[in-house]
């Protein structure tokens, strides 16, 4: 998939959540106003703060799929890696917010309201619709394999949850237990610390060129061994960018064959790793010749120019034997 097509998905994914989390957002309110339920009020509030990072994740989206330039000449990936700890810290925020609101609610000693049973099929309403938009931008973000729209995913899961806990807070209410409604919103709180953690903690990993797994390089190893005419692995380096691998491999080839040869077998590698794996997007090579038994040491050898000189040194003592020889026999 090119660059302008993964962009244009990614951007479609992003704008109908944008506008399901705006319709959602609003409904909430007015519904939260309407069934005299605040748990419903705070969690369209959260709902419209998805929309604002939708717009966040269009923006950064579009930095990230843009093709190089001379000044990001391996790619504009980062900006997702970026991108992606903006929205953990707004995790981190949002959860702090809520810890903070539940803590003030429990030391509140004036009774609440009992909310309306309406607010029950708004929450509903509301936890199919975030599941619904989960589920859309994972199966577009694995395809892509965008960690950016995969923490928007996990994002519109976020909201589903407080949905599912502002459920059980109206039911608990209705039922006469209203700190139900608080110990939900806390729980929700922490499992969305947990997911900015998450997303926060992979994404450093990416900033400071973590290699892969092993796993993955012994992958990687065995298709590279497995082309004909490389003889071995000198290293293998790897790193991400934007959710892609980024690989420089120095190979091992027969020190007699051509330079062109050597570079076709490096192409073949090249294009070998970039179709058998769908993440690695670039793949810098190197070709070292193998060393034999009785080979010298390379910094003793003469230089191409040196040969050169000798062999024309050599071929016209040759020549000028030959033509003494030649005048020789014509005087004969």
């Amino acid at each position: 998939m090119d660059a302008q097509q993964a962009k244009r998905e990614a951007t479609n994914v992003t704008l109908v959540g944008m506008l399901l989390d705006l319709l959602l957002g609003v409904g909430k309110i007015v519904g939260g106003v309407v069934t005299n339920s605040f748990a419903l009020i705070t969690d369209g509030i959260h709902s419209l703060s998805d929309a604002g990072t939708d717009i966040f994740v269009l923006i950064v989206a579009r930095l990230a799929h843009a093709e190089p330039d001379a000044e990001h000449q391996y790619g504009h990936g980062r900006f997702e890696t970026l991108g992606t700890i903006a929205m953990g810290i707004v995790f981190f925020i949002t959860a702090a917010i809520l810890l903070y609101d539940s803590f003030n609610r429990l030391r509140l000693s004036e009774p609440l309201p009992t909310p309306a049973a309406a607010g029950i099929a708004i929450a509903l309403l509301s936890v199919a619709t975030k599941e619904w938009i989960y589920h859309y931008t994972m199966r577009v973000a694995k395809k892509l394999n965008s960690n950016l729209l995969k923490a928007n995913a996990w994002h519109s899961r976020t909201d589903a949850i407080s949905s599912v806990a502002v459920l059980i807070g109206i039911v608990g209410a209705r039922q006469g237990y209203l700190w139900m409604d608080t110990a939900a919103g806390m729980v929700v709180a922490l499992i969305i610390a947990k997911i900015g953690w998450e997303l926060c903690s992979d994404s450093l990993t990416e900033l400071v060129d973590t290699a892969v797994s092993k796993h993955r390089r012994e992958q990687f190893e065995s298709c590279i061994l497995s082309i004909d005419g490389i003889r071995g692995i000198t290293e293998l380096r790897s790193r991400s960018s934007g959710g892609k691998i980024i690989l420089e491999v120095r190979l091992l080839v027969n020190s007699y064959i051509s330079v062109s040869e050597g570079h076709q077998l490096g192409e073949r590698v090249n294009k070998s790793l970039i179709s058998r794996f769908g993440d690695v997007s670039e793949v810098l090579i190197h070709i070292d010749p193998i060393q034999h038994e009785n080979t010298e040491d390379e910094s003793q050898l003469p230089e191409r120019s040196q040969v050169i000189a000798s062999l024309k040194a050599c071929w016209k003592n040759l020549i000028d034997q030959h033509l003494q020889t030649a005048l020789q026999f014509d005087r004969l």
